[in-house]
């Protein structure tokens, strides 16, 4: 299709349907990876506007060039990211993309990724872990504040804490609902009805003993903010307004916190204790977990099941760097006998 051939008419429709693209993602995929796609298919089709194409019916060598522009100043799991995305909405949309048809000589696509590869590496950028004693700090920098910032102060605690001892993701925190958690003499279970690694919603329960009179007690925390909280029906982790209030829906229940409110909290704390809030997120609490199992030579095995992990390579990712440090292999190479 040559450069500037759409109308008018074609341009809105087309804009029209990256508004919408989620929709056209397998709904077997979560939610963020929806939203993902949704947004890669968004660049994509104004990539493809720019050059007057209808970015369903540009052909793979098009895809192959919208891919190189990208090595500029993309990572390679972006790349990947916005091929898988494309390649998938556009068999949803019956016009699929078969990338060995790409003009690239003699190279295959494959060929050209590993090139990307090789060109760019393929190093994961990985957030810091957020251990005990940033959390201890955190904890001062949280202070019980009788006055209308108490109800949010008593929130932050218990997510931060909880998050931490369950090792959960940011949106498992913000998805549970007050029936999710279930105390007891022993401590607290939560019911995760869904995961990234549960697409099927099949659910897991996560026990976090309580552990009296510690100052990272997730359970004492999080007993002191239901307490706050009461017992009307929504989010466990609820809205709390700027005036220091609970917030209620049109439905009559308590709506979830924003995920990205936890990310930020998390930035603040560290930020305020003097470390680099950039290295952090609220993927840090699930490190954190993972590297402190580590420091204390839990069992792999123990962790992964704790933390729902199911790829023991994936779960060693996250014990960052504790590990190397053990054995003290080089004191013991060099040390002078």
């Amino acid at each position: 299709m040559p450069a500037g051939s759409l109308s008018e008419l074609q341009i809105s429709e087309i804009r029209q349907l990256a508004k919408r693209a989620d929709a056209l993602v397998d709904a077997s995929l979560s939610a963020n990876t929806r939203r993902a796609y949704a947004t890669a298919w968004r660049l994509w089709s104004e990539w493809c506007l720019g050059f007057g194409l209808d970015p369903a019916q540009a052909d793979a060598s098009w895809l192959v060039l919208h891919l190189t522009a990208l090595t500029e100043n993309r990572s390679v799991s972006t790349i990947e990211l916005r091929r898988s995305a494309v390649l998938t909405i556009r068999r949803r949309l019956g016009r699929p993309l078969h990338l060995d048809d790409a003009n690239l000589g003699e190279a295959s696509f494959d060929a050209f990724l590993k090139g990307v590869r090789r060109t760019l590496g393929a190093r994961p950028v990985r957030k810091a872990a957020l251990l005990e004693e940033n959390l201890r700090a955190a904890m001062f920098l949280l202070p019980a504040d009788p006055g209308q910032e108490r109800l949010r102060q008593l929130r932050n605690r218990a997510l931060l804490l909880i998050g931490f001892a369950g090792g959960f993701r940011r949106s498992e925190l913000s998805g549970f609902d007050l029936r999710d958690a279930a105390l007891s003499a022993d401590g607290l279970v939560l019911f995760v009805a869904s995961s990234k690694n549960d697409q099927e919603r099949h659910g897991a329960e996560v026990a976090i003993r309580a552990v009296p009179g510690a100052p990272l007690c997730a359970v004492t925390a999080l007993r002191a903010w239901l307490q706050a909280r009461g017992d009307t029906p929504g989010a466990l982790f609820s809205r709390v307004d700027r005036g220091g209030h609970l917030t209620l829906g049109l439905d009559g229940r308590l709506p979830p916190i924003d995920p990205k409110t936890l990310a930020r909290l998390v930035k603040r704390v560290v930020g305020q204790s003097g470390l680099d809030m950039d290295e952090f997120s609220a993927h840090s609490l699930r490190a954190g977990m993972m590297t402190a199992a580590d420091r204390k030579k839990v069992p792999l095995e123990q962790a992964m099941q704790h933390g729902r992990w199911k790829d023991a390579a994936t779960a060693r990712g996250y014990r960052r760097h504790s590990s190397l440090w053990a054995g003290d292999f080089t004191d013991a190479l060099l040390r002078d006998e």
